[in-house]
């Protein structure tokens, strides 16, 4: 996984990209508007499950190598 500091380009970056709202991207993967800002802000750390939604919405790798 990035680090956290990476989160907020990298999702701000992808949610553009896909065309989503944030309430969109956070109904999606199953977080609510609430969680997906702070998982965005850096605040929170995303369960391994939550990971894999945001990364098969954005199409990241799901291992970092």
């Amino acid at each position: 996984m990035p680090s956290l500091a990476a989160y907020p380009g990298m999702m701000r970056r992808a949610r553009k990209r896909e065309g989503l709202r944030v309430c969109r991207a956070a109904w999606l993967i199953g977080v609510s508007v609430r969680e997906y800002r702070e998982i965005k802000a850096g605040h929170r750390m995303p369960s391994l499950d939550t990971y894999q939604r945001i990364s098969e919405l954005y199409g990241w790798p799901q291992t970092w190598r």
